[in-house]
């Protein structure tokens, strides 16, 4: 989806980029860049695909990293951290 896209359908369902950003503490400059691909920031790029009800894929389907690639939770980071710091290990 396109930035104006996000826009509208944030707007059919009655909400705008400054509601959003006071919802998250980020700034509406902010949202408006990551709807516009200008930056990036996965917690905004989900918020923005939840309040859509829509999956982060298909909101965000050139930003590869929203989706695939590094553990979301702070529990799954340590044990992927474990992982590594084991396989990095065996491999002396």
């Amino acid at each position: 989806m396109d930035s104006q896209k996000i826009k509208m359908e944030l707007a059919q369902r009655g909400f705008d980029f400054s509601m959003l950003a006071k919802a998250l503490g980020k700034s509406p400059s902010l949202i408006s860049k990551v709807a516009s691909r200008k930056a990036r920031s996965r917690s905004v790029a989900v918020a923005l695909a939840k309040v859509l009800e829509r999956p982060i894929e298909e909101v965000f389907p050139d930003v590869q990293d929203y989706y695939q690639g590094a553990p979301q939770s702070g529990k799954e980071r340590k044990q992927k951290e474990r992982e590594l710091i084991a396989f990095l290990n065996d491999e002396k």
